[in-house]
């Protein structure tokens, strides 16, 4: 058995990395968050569902340190950002006549600091109680939503001009290409996904393309991006490019398909209603009759594939609420651990029972626990569980705060920041079954992907502050 490392070595090693990454990231801070970009695109996360579970990039460092070297590495460009923000603030502004050319006005500053509070109070009741600090900081606590809204500032404090803004809708689909392309092909010739829990613990012949609900974003990210580029009035393109480019987005689309999730085929629908909404009517009819060919196609595939399993004998919507309702196909209900989570709050609704809490129910209904009580399967009922509906409503704020900024601002973009505008609501779309259903608040890799679709909707240029508060005519460029 290997040894423990020795703690001089480790200290000695973080003296001379730590001002090495400081310094990287305030020399170069655009590339050190298109770095965490790539990081996210390419390496999944899940290991639920493989019969030999395996350490994943976003683990390496817990065995040493109380968080892993990715997340300290966040908090540590995190701080290296917000140096640059506070010493070039007042030199980056340039007056005029009409007003102030200054950043963005996001709230992620706001919430950043909101939520350090609350986790300060949890932290220090947590001393009182006895709880041990790291396990009131742990990842099934909410430290994650802390990551995410710091996550979305350092985006939006360090891709700020329109080279960086472009590099980054390149980055994004060139690597979502290639994620796709090796999932299709391991899809095709070697099983698919090595985390499936269909396969593997339920012993269905099921074969998937990514289990992982952050790579059914990057296609659906990018199957959206592409989709804009087709149907949205100004561009041009020629023949085969629009070809290649159709080709990419089936490619993209069976992607998601493919990995039958329902979450995911949901917040693809959802994304696409972004699309249409903001199409011109000849243009949105025909968005509309090959959406509505695309999703007759996908559920046809996923009643074939998967659902068949679940309720063979009903139809569509009977089979993807199998689990769900009086004729579920499943002894218990999907939703009875939120139904344990909300009896075991007895009371504390408000401030909920700590980062630390845990929730009581039945052990054999609930085996895929595996006796650990600390997360429920709904990030907004985790919430709830860990922060009350004091902690809900702080997120439900930061949410409405980043729609109510797309919906005042987004009739004056232009070019790639409306296509990043556009592609960050839908992509916040995307992820909204998911904090309905799924687990993605102790998930780092949710998170940040969650926090990325936030900061899209303000990668605009410098928004122009009026006397009246309201963008000048003459911003609409790009």
């Amino acid at each position: 058995m290997p040894s423990a490392p020795d703690p001089f070595l480790l200290l000695f090693a973080a003296a001379i990395l730590l001002p090495l990454a400081i310094a990287v990231c305030l020399r170069r801070p655009a590339v050190v968050t298109l770095g965490f970009i790539a990081i996210l695109c390419v390496f999944s996360s899940s290991t639920w569902g493989q019969l030999q579970e395996e350490n994943t990039i976003y683990a390496r460092g817990t065995g040493m340190f109380a968080f892993s070297l990715l997340n300290l590495l966040l908090w540590v460009a995190a701080a290296s950002t917000l140096v640059r923000a506070n010493t070039a603030s007042y030199g980056m502004q340039r007056t005029s006549s009409d007003g102030v050319i200054g950043r963005n006005e996001s709230p992620f500053a706001t919430f950043i600091t909101c939520f350090l509070l609350l986790l300060l109070g949890h932290l220090l009741l947590g001393l009182m109680s006895g709880i041990d600090p790291l396990t009131v900081l742990g990842y099934n606590g909410v430290i994650n939503v802390l990551n995410m809204a710091l996550f979305s500032a350092l985006i939006v404090h360090t891709i700020d001009t329109d080279s960086q803004r472009h590099r980054l809708l390149q980055l994004l689909l060139a690597l979502a290409a290639l994620r796709a392309g090796f999932g299709l092909l391991r899809y095709q010739f070697f099983g698919g996904d090595s985390a499936n829990p269909y396969r593997n613990f339920e012993k269905l012949d099921i074969k998937l393309v990514y289990f992982d609900i952050a790579d059914n974003y990057i296609a659906a990210l990018a199957a959206f991006c592409i989709a804009w580029l087709l149907l949205m009035p100004g561009s041009r393109m020629s023949l085969w490019k629009r070809a290649a480019l159709l080709l990419w987005l089936a490619m993209e689309v069976a992607t998601v398909v493919l990995s039958f999730r329902r979450s995911s085929l949901v917040g693809l629908a959802l994304m696409f209603g972004v699309l249409l909404w903001r199409l011109p009517w000849p243009r949105r009819i025909l968005g509309a009759s090959v959406g509505v060919g695309a999703m007759l196609l996908a559920a046809g595939v996923l009643m074939r594939e998967r659902l068949q399993f679940n309720a063979p004998q009903t139809g569509l919507l009977s089979s993807l609420l199998y689990d769900v309702g009086p004729r579920r196909a499943t002894e218990v209900s999907r939703f009875y651990e939120l139904e344990a989570a909300a009896k075991s709050l007895e009371g504390q609704w408000l401030f909920g029972l700590g980062s630390w809490g845990t929730f009581y129910g039945n052990e054999d209904a609930l085996d895929y626990h595996f006796g650990k009580f600390d997360f429920v399967h709904s990030g907004f009922g985790h919430l709830i569980l860990k922060t009350g509906f004091l902690g809900l409503l702080l997120f439900i704020g930061l949410l409405i705060t980043c729609v109510a900024h797309y919906v005042r601002y987004r009739p004056s973009l232009r070019g790639n920041s409306a296509l990043l505008a556009d592609a960050g609501i839908a992509g916040l779309l995307f992820w909204f079954p998911t904090l309905l259903i799924g687990t993605p608040i102790i998930e780092f890799r949710s998170m940040l992907l969650i926090g990325m679709s936030l900061a899209l909707v303000y990668l605009h240029p410098r928004i122009i502050r009026t006397r009246s508060l309201y963008p000048l005519p003459g911003y609409a460029a790009a």
